[in-house]
């Protein structure tokens, strides 16, 4: 090893830089020369720079790949890296560095199967939290809010506030959607994630039209929406067209985009932002299944929504589900008459369809004695049958409130 030392020190030097003001008689380390770094990902914090997964070129020309580790850079010195600045929480264990990602005074490096929280507060840093099973599969997976860090993986959705990680499928320790819903969305370093900053959401779309094994998944159109503010989750179906799709990014005013694969190589940018005036031909909106609290048998009088939209009909037919089954079960009208999505006729005078309105109406669904002695209830708004299956374009739902009462034990 050769140690040199700087005998007369001034501001310009050949080769390797040194800080400046270099110190009288400091020793330059040779051995921890890097010639060339390259990264797979990379994060600045507190005037440093961190790379995850590289590839050096060390001073004898050879290289080395270190997938599984860091390194920083000096303090304002965003190109000078050496191999004793390197961070190794874990090594040897198996997992690449997929993503860094800083947040606060926190460095988050996201490997295969496990996430390590780095603080990075001191010119010292140290391993502050270790997660297991809260890795991710590609960087895509990995989206900055203005409240923290979101995520997702096979076994979830997982948010970082500067303080703790929580499970974005769970609230107050109960599931708010099925392992089933989920699995059946998420595909392995396809399924992307990014943030919404005007409706303070999180959006989950796929990007390849074709599963490791060549066959195409089923449905790569659909897309969820995680509302941060209410902290309920939302399924579109067939919202996204079939073709591949690139990494999703944010413009000037903060909206996802993506490219789509419209035309062969043809690329086309295409912003999130929901046609509210298109007219939906598949429209379907449905609750989660409701046990309102207690798994004590009820009854179900009704159902009142508030709801607007113009037209003489606005194409919706109410159902309910019971129990967790289908949803076969049809509303009753004040009247007494079966909403049946058909369109009034000359023989038939009573309102079997929801009426349109350009303001905000109420209107009460019945119930009959299906909805009587059952454990859970569901609601589906979809579009009426035969000619009617179009929903208005300004269709909105405001409120829906259920009347229920619990059975005694007898």
């Amino acid at each position: 090893m050769a140690n040199y030392a700087l005998m007369n020190p001034g501001k310009y030097h050949l080769g390797t830089p040194f800080s400046f003001p270099p110190k009288q008689n400091r020793q330059y380390r040779s051995d921890n020369r890097i010639l060339d770094i390259k990264w797979k990902t990379a994060a600045l914090i507190g005037r440093r720079v961190y790379l995850g997964n590289v590839k050096i070129t060390n001073k004898d020309n050879t290289e080395k790949v270190l997938s599984d580790s860091v390194f920083k850079s000096k303090s304002n010195q965003f190109d000078t890296f050496t191999t004793d600045r390197r961070l190794d929480v874990a090594i040897g264990d198996g997992e690449e560095v997929i993503k860094l990602i800083g947040y606060a005074d926190r460095l988050l490096e996201f490997k295969q199967n496990t996430l390590f929280i780095i603080n990075v507060t001191k010119d010292s840093e140290y391993l502050e939290s270790t997660h297991k099973y809260k890795g991710v599969s590609h960087p895509t997976a990995v989206c900055e809010t203005d409240y923290g860090i979101a995520w997702c993986n096979s076994h979830g959705v997982y948010f970082y506030d500067g303080q703790q990680v929580s499970e974005l499928l769970l609230r107050e320790g109960i599931r708010t959607l099925s392992h089933t819903t989920w699995d059946g969305f998420y595909i392995d370093k396809q399924t992307m994630i990014s943030y919404i900053p005007s409706t303070k959401q999180l959006l989950f779309i796929r990007g390849n039209n074709a599963a490791t094994s060549g066959t195409p998944p089923d449905n790569i159109g659909n897309v969820m929406i995680y509302n941060m503010t209410l902290g309920s989750w939302t399924k579109g179906t067939g919202r996204l067209g079939e073709n591949s799709k690139s990494n999703i990014v944010s413009i000037w005013d903060g909206r996802p985009v993506y490219a789509d694969a419209t035309a062969g190589s043809v690329l086309t940018m295409y912003p999130w932002e929901p046609d509210t005036l298109g007219a939906i031909s598949n429209y379907k909106v449905q609750t989660k299944e409701i046990n309102f609290g207690t798994q004590s048998k009820k009854k179900v009088s009704k159902v009142r929504i508030s709801y607007k939209g113009s037209g003489t009909n606005v194409n919706i037919l109410p159902k309910y589900a019971i129990n967790g089954g289908p949803f076969d079960f049809l509303f009753n009208n004040s009247a007494g008459d079966t909403i049946t999505g058909v369109t009034q006729t000359s023989t038939d005078l009573t309102k079997r369809y929801l009426a349109g309105s350009t303001n905000w109406t109420e209107i009460d669904l019945y119930t009959d004695s299906n909805a009587n002695n059952i454990r859970s209830f569901a609601i589906q708004l979809t579009g009426s049958t035969g000619a009617n299956t179009i929903v208005s374009s300004n269709f909105e739902i405001n409120d829906i409130t259920t009347i229920f009462r619990t059975k005694s034990v007898k």
